[in-house]
């Protein structure tokens, strides 16, 4: 069966992404570490719109490997790989946890190159397949006060790139979507709900977001920054100075209760 493969899935722009897909008739195979989760949205999924869902409930921070397995299992062909799972972690990096810090790289990167190397293989051999990596705004400048999640981001992107000039010629894109702020579980997983980033103009909805990556799917483009404003920030961070760029998103991204400090 072949099937859009989207990681975290369960929730925020994962499910919509997924939900972009399954309404234009794509059969799903959604992977989360939520079960509860992902069986509702099969179920409302094949209900409303009439396609297939499968579904893995796994860790790919700690074991990445197993969805490939598992779609060999199935006898999946996956045509369109969105790496969309990751975290981040609001806080300055002396005081943040080290150990949260590196789930951080396991899931935002290590996972992303692990699923993009075995399905880009099984890509080859079909002689298609679209990679769609979610990057975020983050992927253009440093960000204090998220350094690590921000630098994750930017792996994200230049490891992107470069895989899509690889491919150059071939029948296999590879994209990046680069959300802003949108309103999710994102914040609260990050202890930053109440961030000047997630409360401002910038904030978009997951199914803004999300529309955004499927006309990135539909386009074959590079990548795609999600909304107007974002659009203008990202341009700006591009010609400023790294030390200023920094110097300014540790401004935006100071907490209103100055937890950052």
């Amino acid at each position: 069966m072949r099937v859009v493969l989207v990681t975290g899935a369960s929730g925020g722009i994962g499910k919509e992404f997924a939900r972009q897909f399954a309404y234009r008739g794509y059969d799903l195979f959604l992977v989360a570490r939520r079960e509860e989760e992902l069986k509702k949205i099969k179920e409302e999924f094949v209900e409303e719109y009439k396609v297939n869902v499968e579904y893995l409930a796994c860790d790919i921070a700690k074991d990445p490997d197993r969805v490939y397995e598992y779609s060999k299992e199935k006898g999946f062909h996956v045509a369109v790989l969105v790496n969309n799972a990751g975290y981040g972690d609001y806080t300055s990096f002396i005081n943040a946890d080290l150990e949260k810090l590196q789930g951080m790289i396991d899931l935002n990167d290590k996972a992303l190159v692990t699923l993009t190397y075995r399905f880009l293989k099984e890509m080859k051999k079909d002689g298609y397949g679209h990679i769609i990596n979610v990057g975020s705004v983050a992927s253009f400048m440093p960000g204090p006060y998220m350094a690590v999640y921000y630098a994750t981001k930017a792996f994200v992107m230049s490891f992107s790139m470069a895989l899509r000039e690889e491919l150059r010629g071939e029948n296999i894109k590879v994209s990046v979507l680069c959300p802003g702020p949108v309103r999710s579980d994102f914040w609260k997983v990050a202890d930053a709900d109440k961030t000047a980033m997630n409360t401002s103009r910038f904030s978009r909805s997951t199914i803004d977001a999300a529309k955004s990556g499927y006309s990135l799917f539909e386009s074959g483009k590079a990548y795609v920054v999600d909304g107007e404003l974002n659009k203008a920030l990202v341009f700006a961070a591009r010609h400023l100075p790294l030390e200023i760029c920094a110097r300014l998103v540790g401004k935006i991204q100071k907490s209103v209760k100055g937890k950052a400090e």
